[in-house]
């Protein structure tokens, strides 16, 4: 039925069409250039806490410890509980606590925050930054965020980087955290860091990222709630109304990441389902656009489908390879070795373009990633297969367009407090 060369054809299809973005990969090889801001901007630094508990403790810690001057930046938490034990950690820092018991996604909790916010204190503050509560952040996040203002940005991402390499002595880094975590790789070093060199729309994921005031007053708190993947749906409207989005690697933060694959997969599912979703609703409007910035914009914006048509016709190739060979052995009695090779290549193709991601990410992730060579080895041949455990959750998000449920995600309990590790 198809060929190896069906197979080679469309491979080099694929190499010419996802070169451009294959060639962002190693653009933080370069140092980035530094900013500083003369100005000591006040910032409100929010935390969506529903039903973090103890959790939220090594966050404010770090709090706690930032260099940025205290008297510059104050803390909002919003819970869903009014009876959450999170009320009395937050008084250890000064932390005001919010509680809208009516959220029912992250976007809602924004809303309900930033409203709060803006209109208990009008004109107070000039960014809001978003951390998520199981983060922990370097001393210099907020100093870092300050200093990130001075590039006339509306929109500003910090780097991620995984907790579990770090803390308790990597006792929670297993085969599942040390793949899910080079996910960050992807989205920052090998992606954002060029797009933003470059002037071009980043991946503005609402953890350790800063939003002006401007942006917060003009949407009277927050408007992308059509999806449980806020962030995806903030970046495809930064790219349609041109607001200038920033990826500062010099802002630093910790991510946790679930070693239990069933929470990981929670999290992709979820993910994935409002990335596509977000893609369906902007598309148009997007694609309207036909200025050469714009296009390429747009390149960046959906290069991801290149992926997911490579892989989709690598499927039809092995499984209509497998199809034939057995209608051949029911019609004719006859077993047919080539088909079934075909489909092997097929199948090696997509594992082959997986590896060769994984690959650039542990070189590019090197310094960022505390594990023995062995076990770098380790991540290089299993990721690929983790990693195509992304083909059926994407299917099932272009198939299925409900949303899935804003499920809580099990935390990781640590001993050590923040600044003993990090």
């Amino acid at each position: 039925m198809f060929s190896i060369n069906t197979v080679i054809l469309i491979s080099i299809i694929f190499a010419v069409a996802y070169f451009p973005r294959a060639r962002c990969w190693f653009s933080s090889f370069r140092p980035q250039k530094k900013l500083h801001s003369d100005v000591q901007h006040k910032l409100a630094l929010f935390i969506p806490a529903r039903n973090e508990g103890k959790a939220v403790i090594p966050l404010f810690e770090s709090i706690a410890a930032q260099t940025y001057d205290r008297s510059n930046f104050d803390v909002f938490v919003i819970v869903k509980d009014p009876e959450d034990e999170v009320y009395k950690y937050a008084e250890t820092i000064g932390a005001e606590v919010f509680c809208d018991q009516t959220q029912t996604c992250k976007g809602d909790c924004l809303d309900f925050g930033f409203n709060k916010i803006i209109h208990t204190y009008p004109g107070k503050y000039e960014a809001f930054v978003i951390i998520d509560a199981d983060c922990v952040l370097k001393p210099t996040f907020v100093e870092e965020m300050n200093n990130a203002m001075a590039g006339g940005a509306d929109i500003i991402n910090g780097k991620k980087l995984v907790r579990n390499y770090f803390e308790d002595n990597g006792k929670n880094s297993n085969i599942v955290t040390q793949c899910n975590g080079l996910i960050w790789t992807f989205m920052d070093d090998m992606g954002n860091r060029w797009k933003s060199d470059h002037g071009y729309t980043t991946m503005t994921i609402t953890t350790g990222i800063l939003i002006s005031a401007r942006l917060v007053e003009k949407w009277n708190g927050w408007i992308y709630k059509s999806t449980l993947t806020e962030d995806m749906e903030l970046q495809r409207d930064c790219c349609l109304q041109g607001y200038k989005t920033l990826y500062y690697s010099y802002a630093q933060l910790y991510m946790e990441e679930a070693p239990q694959l069933s929470e990981t997969d929670k999290r992709r599912t979820r993910w994935m389902t409002g990335l596509t979703h977000a893609d369906f609703i902007y598309a148009r409007n997007l694609l309207a656009k036909k200025d050469v910035h714009s296009i390429i914009d747009n390149y960046f914006m959906f290069c991801l489908w290149i992926v997911y048509v490579y892989i989709a016709s690598m499927f039809v190739i092995a499984i209509g390879n497998i199809g034939s060979c057995v209608f051949q052995i029911i019609r004719f009695g006859m077993f047919d070795w080539s088909l079934l090779t075909v489909s092997a290549v097929a199948l090696a193709a997509i594992y082959g373009i997986f590896f060769i991601l994984t690959a650039a990410s542990l070189i590019v992730a090197y310094k960022d990633m505390k594990l023995p060579r062995s076990q770098r080895l380790k991540v290089l041949f299993v990721h690929p297969v983790f990693y195509m455990q992304y083909i059926t959750i994407v299917a099932r998000a272009i198939i299925d367009r409900r949303e899935k449920s804003w499920d809580e995600i099990a935390r990781v309990e640590t001993v050590e407090t923040t600044d003993k590790v990090l």
